[in-house]
């Protein structure tokens, strides 16, 4: 069951800091967005403001990255399970577009169109989130009870995205599936204590 190359511990501090900052990014989502309305408002009259809205993006797309990428070594690793990878790396560069659309946005020239093209990616982003959440359901293992939480609310949040009417639906379920996220890695964490 474990075929791990790094000593448990480390892969147990690993799984906890990408519990907790999944926990995080969702419980400070609404905070960030009101601080980079704040930002985007205030750089209008300090154009030198627009770099901690730039750092403020890129700290969001770490963490994203980051957590996805353990997710995915937590299902190689521990549970043999290899069916989302390549759904895991559409999912880290669709943040990568978005977040060089989002950079692009902070310029008022470019802003309508970028938000014209997050609206428009929305629907094959929510059409992958879609199938992660469907690939998921084909793990043998349950995640500590939380398989069928974390894929339904991916699933919902996909649909959410790729309506895009839906969208304020499938924003609340993609907060509750980062949450279901950072409650697995923690799970595991433990699990890793008693292996």
């Amino acid at each position: 069951m474990n075929d791990l190359s790094e000593p448990l511990p480390m892969y147990g501090n690993r799984y906890a800091l990408a519990g907790w900052l999944a926990i995080a990014s969702a419980l400070l989502f609404f905070p960030e967005l009101g601080a980079a309305f704040f930002l985007d408002r205030l750089s209008r009259y300090i154009p030198e403001i627009q770099i901690l809205a730039v750092l403020l993006k890129a700290v969001g797309l770490a963490i994203g990255v980051y957590i996805l990428y353990i997710f995915r070594q937590l299902l190689n690793g521990r549970y043999d399970f290899h069916k989302a990878n390549n759904l895991i790396l559409v999912l880290i560069w669709c943040n990568v577009v978005f977040f060089i659309i989002g950079i692009a946005g902070l310029f008022h020239s470019l802003e309508r169109s970028a938000a014209m093209i997050t609206i428009i990616l929305f629907v094959p982003f929510g059409i992958i989130t879609v199938i992660y959440g469907v690939a998921l359901l084909k793990l043998q293992d349950d995640l500590f009870g939380l398989l069928k939480p974390y894929a339904y609310t991916n699933i919902v949040a996909g649909v959410g995205a790729a309506t895009i009417i839906l969208a304020p639906i499938g924003l609340i379920a993609a907060l509750a599936s980062l949450v279901i996220m950072g409650l697995i890695f923690l799970r595991a964490k433990e699990d890793t204590e008693f292996l």
